[in-house]
């Protein structure tokens, strides 16, 4: 079984029933999306109830919103666990992600200020200090807060708000990735691509960046499924 321990701040038994069903619900989403309940891994109740410090009712209850926002999944035989996506849609999610971020990057191409450039070489940095510490899980997460800030930086809010609605669920994806170093050092490339105005250099690079996650997710995927049979293709 999935070890579900977390060192993510405990929500408070004190606080009112609705407030605590919302702070649970917000950390067990954010286990998920970081990794740490990976996909495929049971939902225990108990075990989580234990882990979080609170009772089993606001455990059941945000288990009961992760099901309805689309992060875990009744499973007739294994109780509840992680969504798996389907190969399937993880293409769909692919195809919208590099359909936004092409616009996002023509926008951006030749277009961040001077402030705005120093925040995303300010990210880049974290994330390499990350790496060097042997910081996994702070890498995975400052990749992650790479595109935030891009998308902070140069979208419009018709698409922020669209970014928006997708990143969470492309953070959970993407912190499925093997390797946090190459997606950094894509970042990096990319970044000098854009701040130089080289328009065909970054959309060759965005292409090539998408295609590295998905290359891995699929491969990870695919030993999933060979290992567990119920993994859906």
């Amino acid at each position: 079984m999935t070890d579900q321990r977390t060192t993510s701040p405990r929500p408070s038994a004190a606080e009112p029933g609705p407030a605590l069903r919302t702070a649970v619900g917000e950390a067990l989403r954010g286990l998920i999306v970081r990794g740490e309940l990976p996909p495929g891994a049971r939902l225990v109740e108990r075990t989580l109830a234990d882990r979080l410090g609170v009772s089993r009712v606001p455990v059941r209850e945000a288990l009961r919103d992760l099901e309805a926002q689309g992060y875990a999944v009744t499973r007739p035989t294994r109780g509840i666990q992680v969504r798996e996506y389907s190969a399937a849609e993880v293409d769909e999610l692919f195809e919208i992600r590099a359909a936004l971020e092409t616009i996002l990057l023509r926008r951006a191409t030749g277009g961040v200020s001077p402030g705005a450039a120093e925040r995303l070489r300010a990210c880049l940095a974290e994330t390499a200090a990350d790496l060097a510490a042997g910081d996994r899980a702070a890498a995975v997460a400052g990749n992650a807060r790479f595109h935030e800030v891009l998308t902070d930086v140069a979208a419009g809010p018709q698409l922020r708000s669209l970014l928006d609605g997708l990143g969470e669920r492309m953070q959970w994806l993407l912190t499925q990735h093997g390797d946090p170093a190459a997606i950094h050092l894509e970042h990096v490339a990319l970044l000098d691509a854009l701040l130089a105005g080289d328009l065909p250099a970054v959309e060759r690079l965005g292409a090539q960046h998408l295609s590295t996650s998905r290359a891995e997710l699929e491969r990870r995927h695919e030993v999933r499924r060979t290992n567990d049979p119920g993994v859906r293709s």
